[in-house]
């Protein structure tokens, strides 16, 4: 009885520890999967930008050769 009352609180405090450990490791994950979701998003809303300037400026020019016709 005496060497369970010594190993019970010993096995209880490294899985306090353990948990913690894996609380940490899993905000290291979501951290890494938020920047990789955040850079996909701007990557899409730049090229979205991109692509509306190339739309308006092919529209632009060619109301300008309409004009010249």
């Amino acid at each position: 009885m005496l060497k369970i009352s010594r190993i019970l609180p010993l096995l209880l405090f490294a899985a306090f520890l353990g948990c913690g450990q894996k609380e940490e490791e899993k905000s290291k994950v979501e951290q890494a999967v938020k920047e990789a979701i955040t850079k996909e998003f701007k990557m899409y809303q730049g090229a979205k930008t991109g692509i509306e300037k190339v739309e308006k400026e092919a529209q632009e020019r060619r109301e300008k050769e309409k004009e010249v016709k």
